[in-house]
C-alpha cells in the first residue's frame, strides 16, 4: 500500500513538473500571481486557459472557477471576459461530451457578441457550434455553421481562422461521403493557413487529411503527414493532438500490416489520455488496440481491451443520463422559483398582468387592422367592378357607333360604284366619239363627202366636258381600287405612278385600246409600258400580266 502511495506522489510530481517546466504556463502563471488587478488577472487566467485547453482541458475548471470568483465581486461588467469564459467552457463540456452544457454556453456566448457587435468572436462561436455538432455526429449542421463562420472570418480577413474552419468543414463531408468535396475543403484549408503563415493549424489540416486518406486505404500517402505532425504535436505539447494522431498512425500501421508500431502507438495514446483523463480519447484507443489484438490471434487481449471500451462507453452514458437529469431538475428548480418569486413580489405581478393586457391590446389593433385592410380591400374590388361595367358599357356604345360608320361607309362605296359604273359607260362612249372624229378628220383631209368642218368642231365641244369626267372617273377608280392598291404597292415598292395607274385599268377589265385612248396615248407606248411593267413584277414572258393583276 506504502508503495502505490508512493509511486502515486511521485507520479503527481512528475506531472505538475512537466506542466511546470513549460516557460509558456510558467510565465502564465507568474503574470496571474503578480497581476496589478482582478481585470488583469482574469485577462492572463483566460489566456492560460486558451494555451492549456489542448494541453491539459482539466486544468480548465480550475482557472475558471477562480475567474467567477472574480466576477462574483466585480465593481464593472466583464462582457468581454465573459464571452471568452462561456466559449472556453463550451470548448471543455464539449470535449467531455457533455453537449448540451457545451450548447448552453455558446448560446449565452452568442447573446454577448451580438450585443457588443463582437464580429471576431462571433466567427469564432460559429465555428465552435459548427465543431459541437461535429462532434454528436450532425454532419449536415455544423456544415451549415462552418460556413457561416467561414463567411464572417472572411469578412474579417482573419484567414488563420478560415483555415481551420476549411479543415474542420473538410472533415464533414468525408463523414458523409462526399470525397470530392473533403478533398477541395482540405486543399482551401492548406492554402489558407500558409496564407497566414499558421504552423499549427496547416500541421492540423495535414493530420485531418492523412485520416481520410487512410480511411481510402492510401497508407503510403497518409503515413508521413501523420509521423511530421506527431512531431509538430510534441514540439509544442498539444497533448490533445498527441493523441489523436497517435490514435491515426495506429489505424494506418494496422492497414500497413505493421502490427507492432500500431501497437506502440496506441499505447501512447492511451497513456495519455489516461494522464490527463481525455475519457472518449481513451475509448476510441482501447477500440483500435482491440483490433489489433484480433488480427494478431491474441483474443484474449483484444477482450481485456473490449471490455474497457465497453466500459467507459456505459460511463459516458451513465454521465449523460446523469446530466440530462441535473438540467431537468434545474429546470424544474428554476420555475418553482419563479412563480414562487411572482406571488411574493406584486409588482412583478402587476407587470405580468400589465404585459398580458398590452398583448391583448396588441391582438385587438391586430384586428382592427385586419378589418380595416378588409373594408378597403372590398371598397376596391367595388369601384373596380363599377369601372368595368362603365368600361363595358361605353364600349358597347362604341361598338354601335363604328357599326353605324361602317354601314354608312358600305353605303357610301356602292354609289361610288354606281358613279364609276356611269362614269365608265359615259367614257368609252366618248372614246367611240373620239375615234368617229378621228375618221372624220381623215375623209375631211380625204374630201368624202358628208364630213363636215362644223360637225367636227361639235364633237370637240362635246370631248372637252368629257375630259373633265374621266378626271373624276380616275379618282373613283383609286377610291374603289384602295385594297388592291395597297396591297400592290407593299408587294412592289418601286413602282411609278403611271405603273400604278396602268395597273389600276388592267384590274377593272380596260382593254389596251381603251387604256390608250383613256390616257390620250398611243398604243405603242402602252405596249411599251406593260413591257416594262412585266419586268418590275418579275414575271416571265410567258406570264399573263393581266391574270396577275386580277389575282392581287
Amino acid at each position: 500500500m506504502q508503495k502505490i502511495i508512493c509511486f502515486l506522489l511521485f507520479f503527481s510530481f512528475l506531472v505538475t513538473f512537466s506542466q511546470d517546466s513549460d516557460s509558456t504556463i510558467v510565465n502564465y502563471k507568474n503574470n496571474i500571481k503578480n497581476a496589478q488587478n482582478d481585470s488583469l488577472k482574469v485577462s492572463y487566467l483566460l489566456k492560460l486557459g486558451t494555451y492549456q485547453k489542448n494541453r491539459d482541458p482539466n486544468q480548465l475548471p480550475i482557472y475558471h472557477k477562480q475567474v467567477r470568483e472574480i466576477f462574483k465581486h466585480a465593481k464593472y461588467n466583464y462582457k468581454y471576459q465573459k464571452k471568452i469564459l462561456l466559449i472556453q467552457s463550451g470548448v471543455y463540456k464539449r470535449r467531455a461530451s457533455d453537449f448540451s452544457g457545451a450548447l448552453k454556453d455558446y448560446l449565452a456566448a452568442q447573446k454577448i457578441i451580438i450585443e457588443t457587435n463582437d464580429s471576431l468572436n462571433l466567427g469564432i462561436n460559429y465555428g465552435n457550434i459548427a465543431m459541437l455538432y461535429k462532434y454528436k455526429g450532425e454532419c449536415e449542421k455544423s456544415i451549415v455553421n462552418f460556413k457561416k463562420a467561414i463567411a464572417i472570418n472572411t469578412l474579417n480577413k482573419n484567414y488563420k481562422l478560415v483555415g481551420r474552419n476549411y479543415g474542420n468543414i473538410a472533415r464533414c463531408y468525408s463523414k458523409i461521403n462526399q470525397t470530392d468535396s473533403a478533398y477541395y475543403y482540405f486543399d482551401k484549408g492548406i492554402y489558407y493557413a500558409k496564407l497566414h503563415g499558421a504552423e499549427e493549424i496547416l500541421q492540423g489540416i495535414y493530420g485531418k487529411k492523412a485520416y481520410l486518406l487512410s480511411e481510402h486505404k492510401r497508407y503510403e500517402e497518409a503515413l508521413p503527414l501523420q509521423l511530421n505532425y506527431l512531431a509538430y504535436a510534441k514540439s509544442i505539447r498539444k497533448n490533445l493532438s498527441i493523441i489523436v494522431t497517435n490514435t491515426n498512425l495506429a489505424r494506418t500501421y494496422f492497414g500497413l500490416k505493421e502490427h507492432k508500431k500500431a501497437l506502440f502507438h496506441t499505447r501512447e495514446a492511451i497513456d495519455l489520455a489516461t494522464k490527463i483523463k481525455m475519457t472518449n480519447r481513451l475509448d476510441i484507443a482501447y477500440k483500435i488496440r482491440s483490433d489489433i489484438y484480433k488480427s494478431m490471434g491474441k483474443y484474449d487481449l483484444a477482450f481485456d481491451d473490449l471490455q474497457k471500451h465497453n466500459e467507459i462507453q456505459n460511463e459516458i452514458n451513465i454521465v449523460k443520463n446523469a446530466k440530462k437529469f441535473t438540467e431537468l431538475e434545474m429546470a424544474y428548480s428554476f420555475e418553482k422559483e419563479r412563480i414562487k418569486d411572482s406571488i411574493i413580489h406584486t409588482e412583478e405581478k402587476k407587470r405580468i398582468e400589465l404585459q398580458a393586457e398590452g398583448q391583448k391590446t396588441k391582438k385587438q389593433l391586430y384586428i382592427a387592422i385586419l378589418i380595416i385592410i378588409t373594408i378597403v380591400s372590398i371598397g376596391i374590388l367595388y369601384y373596380g367592378y363599377r369601372l368595368y361595367l362603365t368600361t363595358q358599357k361605353k364600349n358597347k356604345i362604341r361598338e354601335a357607333q363604328l357599326s353605324e360608320k361602317i354601314s354608312n361607309l358600305n353605303t357610301e362605296v356602292t354609289t361610288k360604284k354606281e358613279e364609276v359604273n356611269d362614269l365608265l359607260t359615259e367614257t368609252l362612249v366618248h372614246l367611240r366619239t373620239k375615234e368617229k372624229l378621228a375618221d372624220n378628220l381623215a375623209k375631211l383631209s380625204h374630201n368624202e363627202e358628208g364630213v363636215t368642218l362644223k360637225g367636227i368642231i361639235a364633237d370637240l365641244k362635246a370631248e372637252k366636258l368629257g375630259d373633265s369626267k374621266i378626271i373624276v372617273l380616275k379618282k373613283n377608280i383609286e377610291t374603289l381600287n384602295y385594297e388592291f392598291l395597297k396591297t400592290l404597292k407593299t408587294q412592289h415598292p418601286t413602282l411609278t405612278k403611271t405603273d400604278i395607274e396602268i395597273c389600276s385599268f388592267i384590274k377593272i377589265g380596260l382593254s389596251r385600246a381603251e387604256v390608250a385612248n383613256l390616257r390620250k396615248t398611243s398604243l405603242y407606248a402602252i405596249k411599251s409600258t406593260r413591257y416594262r411593267l412585266k419586268k418590275k413584277l418579275n414575271l416571265n414572258s410567258n406570264d399573263s400580266l393581266d391574270q396577275y393583276i386580277k389575282s392581287l
